[in-house]
């Protein structure tokens, strides 16, 4: 990002007396020329240079004012969980409020699909139209304050240059807000990192626009007024602040390349290895291009103390291997086993007083895999309830992974476990480096709803299980309002059920009139397995399938069905919304999401109908 906003007098006059020369004659080109003098004034005190940089403050108070009505939600939200937990909410006729909700969440769940979609990242409509919103706030402010240039480049910096270039500096302390894992706008609003990082990655967008913008009169207007040889003149003058601003464009550039979704899980590893230092230069040349002009450090010392504050509690409070109160250097023990259908589990002993929530997640680093590399994972468990008395030093908790083997680490992580030697306990001791936790659901969704549907897809069942256990557990203790919770697994082949069937099956049978869980097997060759599995149930006299129906096996009497084929969610999910008040989860691939979220979307149709109080959809990444 260019700033050249000095406010140059003009280059110095030749030899002789130029006080009276007219503003015509070429000598008359520094204050020492009484009209040039005049005309320079003239020029400031219709545009000042001065008042440009109060458009970096207006462009910190709009974010300012955008965090403290995320923050007002924020409250209302933790206000209405204090009052759920005191008296159940009651079911009834949708109200004003239940329909305005319900028509900001058809318009905030609805995604775009497509190619360009997918290329560029699009978040929802919603999140998309405060975007949108932003940027219009911000171009007004660049185009439509007149004039752009001034008279003459010695009459000082044009002034659309100069405010672009502040309006650019104020937004660098909240995209380093947005981009931290422990961040003050988390703390302030409740909305997890992962969420932040899509705004974090667009408001880099509209700081390269601005940036561009702000070069753009510093090139056209020596060129206008002396073609190419007045533009090298100005670009080496000693102290010339275009020649400072080079290097932090051209960076600025390659981070916000680099950051375009497609590239980035293309070359993924680049991305991660440079994309932190890049931006370290970056702000460090910041300080050497601004200059110290007026108060354009300010918003870089304020960066420096957001960054250093994200950095400082996330190394000594969430990384586990430096937290205050640990032996530093030490990683927790884990086992790593292989799984059906390129799944490895992996269970790592965390100290019992490792706590988290379900649907967290924690960055695990392998340095058996890489020392450098970490990747987040889902916890697909419930922390054990630490009771003091009963407290022994061996106690621990245990976090179980399930890591799906795509490429990468999480391939290597699987080969590691096929050419280890399995002992007899099962499973290859590793050790393990946990960042976290993070993330998480602000409302107490059990407390605040009747019906709970989980729709998951391969791995993404991590995010599910530990919310379908939780709420099981708050049913049995008469704290929730919940009485049906239904999930719906897509896997690609019906021995991937087994991944979690350990842990589900003891929960359905607890709770059958609770739980209901239905199975899809989403590849094409599906059906014969299906069907072995069908000869085993006749086995134990459970056939259900029927001749010209599509196949459906069950898995046992207690657990559930499966399906063959891949559900279409904007027809299944309507049935499955029968409650008043309805939660919905989702996680998997970014295609599921998209239909989920889109199908909410369109489900909000029942409470304009007056069919439903409130549906509510929060969906997890894979990654962000």
């Amino acid at each position: 990002m260019t700033m050249s906003m000095s406010m140059s007098m003009g280059d110095d006059s030749s030899s002789g007396n130029v006080t009276g020369l007219p503003l015509s004659d070429p000598r008359c080109n520094s204050d020492a020329c009484d009209a040039f003098k005049a005309a320079h004034q003239e020029s400031q005190a219709t545009v000042s240079y001065y008042h440009q940089y109060d458009y970096g403050h207006y462009t910190t108070w709009y974010y300012l004012a955008a965090i403290g009505v995320a923050m007002f939600v924020y409250f209302y939200r933790l206000n209405r969980n204090r009052r759920a937990q005191r008296v159940a909410p009651v079911s009834g006729k949708s109200t004003v409020a239940h329909k305005i909700l319900a028509l900001f969440r058809l318009v905030n769940y609805r995604h775009f699909k497509g190619r360009v979609a997918d290329y560029f990242g699009f978040p929802s409509l919603g999140s998309l139209t405060f975007i949108a919103a932003t940027s219009l706030f911000l171009l007004l402010m660049t185009f439509l304050v007149h004039p752009y240039y001034r008279g003459r480049r010695g009459y000082g910096s044009p002034p659309l240059a100069v405010r672009t270039g502040l309006m650019a500096q104020a937004l660098t302390p909240i995209i380093v807000a947005l981009a931290g894992k422990v961040n003050f706008v988390t703390m302030l609003t409740g909305i997890s990192h992962e969420k932040l990082n899509v705004f974090h990655r667009w408001v880099s967008y509209m700081c390269l626009f601005l940036s561009i913008v702000h070069t753009v009169p510093f090139i056209v207007q020596p060129l206008k007024e002396g073609g190419p040889a007045a533009l090298r003149k100005q670009y080496y003058k000693p102290g010339g602040m275009e020649f400072t601003g080079t290097p932090p464009l051209g960076i600025l550039v390659g981070i916000v390349v680099l950051s375009i979704p497609w590239i980035r899980h293309r070359f993924y590893n680049v991305f991660y290895r440079l994309h932190v230092p890049m931006y370290v230069i970056y702000l460090g040349l910041l300080f050497w291009h601004s200059d110290r002009e007026q108060d354009s450090w300010v918003y870089l010392y304020a960066t420096l103390a957001i960054w250093l504050a994200s950095c400082l509690a996330r190394f000594f409070y969430k990384w586990q291997t430096f937290h205050i109160f640990r032996d530093w250097f030490h990683g927790f023990p884990a086992r790593v086993e292989e799984l059906p259908g390129g799944m490895t589990k992996v269970t790592v002993l965390a100290p019992p007083d490792f706590q988290w929530k379900p649907g967290q997640h924690v960055w695990l680093r392998l340095p058996h895999l890489s020392v450098l590399q970490n990747h987040p994972f889902t916890i697909a468990n419930l922390p054990k309830i630490p009771v003091p008395t009963l407290m022994r030093d061996s106690d621990v908790q245990e976090l179980i992974f399930y890591v799906r083997a795509h490429h990468g680490l999480t391939l290597d992580l699987l080969r590691s476990v096929e050419n280890h030697d399995i002992a007899e306990d099962k499973g290859r001791p590793v050790s393990v480096h946990v960042d976290g936790p993070y993330g998480g659901i602000v409302e107490d969704v059990p407390a605040l709803y009747e019906s709970l549907i989980f729709v998951a897809g391969g791995s993404g069942i991590s995010a599910c299980l530990p919310w379908i256990q939780y709420a099981a557990k708050r049913v049995a203790e008469g704290s929730a309002a919940t009485n049906n919770i239904h999930l719906v697994w897509m896997v690609r082949y019906p021995s991937q059920i087994q991944w979690i069937t350990e842990e589900l099956e003891p929960l359905v049978s607890a709770h059958p009139d609770l739980i209901q869980v239905d199975f899809f097997v989403t590849d094409s060759s599906a059906s014969a397995v299906s069907s072995t599995d069908s000869e085993k149930n006749s086995e134990a006299g459970n056939d259900s399938s029927k001749p010209g129906e599509k196949s459906t096996t069950t898995v046992s009497p207690k657990l559930g069905q499966i399906h063959t084929g891949r559900p279409y969610l904007p027809n299944l999910l309507p049935s499955l919304l029968t409650a008043r008040r309805s939660f919905i989860l989702g996680c998997g691939p970014e295609s599921l999401r998209t239909d989920l979220a889109n199908s909410a979307s369109a489900a909000q149709k029942k409470v304009l109908a007056g069919e439903a109080d409130i549906i509510t959809l929060h969906t997890e990444s894979f990654g962000w």
